[in-house]
């Protein structure tokens, strides 16, 4: 006589149970690996855009107060910084013309650098000798970026930089930096 040997029922469902358990806790798994690397990858392009959008500023904060072949030519303050309007007005001589040019005709020609913070944003405009007015140009896409923090600080050799930032459609992104950024001419 042969002996036929299989699964009992209860063997079977104990078996389809396990199964059923592991295929959920991968699926599990998987839910929230795909949640954590799509925040991972929204953190990182946060924080490339703000240090991409900063790099200007950081730059003419480094070059302010030059002029080329002569320095004792200074006719304004280098760097002023506006706190109350959350502000800052660089110059120097972008163009190698050995002086600090305004040119009111064509403001896009000077060597007045200004940057504010204004309804979220960081924006930039050339040629404007204070905070206010209109065709800003901002650093950073407002329908994506929220600036929610921004502050300069004058310290003895350098300035101080800190910026909040978060996106606007995942406000659990965010992302904080601050910087020490030292003038290569005036400290």
């Amino acid at each position: 006589m042969l002996k036929v040997s299989g699964y009992s029922l209860l063997e079977m469902l104990i078996g389809l149970v396990l199964s059923s358990l592991i295929v959920i806790g991968m699926t599990a798994f998987y839910v929230k690996l795909q949640t954590n690397i799509m925040q991972y990858y929204q953190k990182i392009r946060l924080q490339q855009a703000i240090d991409f959008g900063l790099v200007g500023l950081k730059k003419d904060i480094k070059r302010a107060g030059f002029i080329a072949n002569d320095p004792k030519k200074m006719t304004d303050k280098a760097i002023e910084i506006k706190e109350r309007a959350k502000c800052i007005i660089l110059r120097y001589d972008s163009e190698i013309r050995n002086s600090w040019v305004w040119n009111r005709a064509n403001p896009t020609k000077s060597d007045v650098f200004t940057y504010r913070y204004k309804e979220n944003n960081i924006a930039y405009r050339t040629g404007s000798l204070d905070c206010f007015g209109s065709k800003w140009e901002n650093l950073f896409d407002s329908n994506e970026i929220k600036i929610t923090h921004f502050a300069i600080r004058q310290l003895p050799n350098a300035i101080s930089l800190s910026i909040n930032a978060e996106l606007r459609k995942n406000k659990q992104i965010k992302y904080y930096v601050t910087e020490i950024i030292k003038n290569e001419n005036l400290f």
